[in-house]
């Protein structure tokens, strides 16, 4: 094999072990409150999908991940790798009537490596 060969095939090694696939395992993060109205919504569930840039719809089962805020509506998605994301989150807004049922998203971008990006995602009555 001559050594152009052997060159071209470690630099094609190279160019694919270099290239992240949006997910997990990197220093970036993408954190934000779940807002209703101006309201923080506490305890809501936020979904995560990799590699996309529109929703892929209100199916939980259709995300890569999922984690819920805090009691302020604050979240935090760690470790997480350059590249495109959306975010859909879901909760209920009290009342002095009972809880609305709200839900939303947004598309995230973390353009560097140690990005540490912020989005809130706003809600809607559902």
């Amino acid at each position: 094999m001559s050594k152009f060969k052997i060159y071209s095939v470690f630099f094609l090694f190279l160019i694919f072990i270099g290239c992240k696939k949006e997910g997990t395992g990197g220093k970036a993060q993408v954190s934000g409150f779940v807002i209703y109205n101006g309201n923080r919504i506490p305890n809501a569930v936020i979904y995560i999908k990799y590699g996309a840039s529109s929703s892929p719809g209100n199916d939980p089962t259709s995300y890569d991940s999922q984690l819920t805020a805090d009691a302020g509506g604050n979240f935090t998605f760690g470790s997480l790798v350059t590249g495109n994301y959306y975010l859909y989150a879901i909760g209920h807004y009290t009342t002095s009537l009972g809880f609305i049922n709200v839900a939303g998203g947004t598309a995230v971008i973390i353009p560097h490596t140690k990005s540490t990006v912020n989005y809130d995602i706003a809600v809607s009555k559902q």
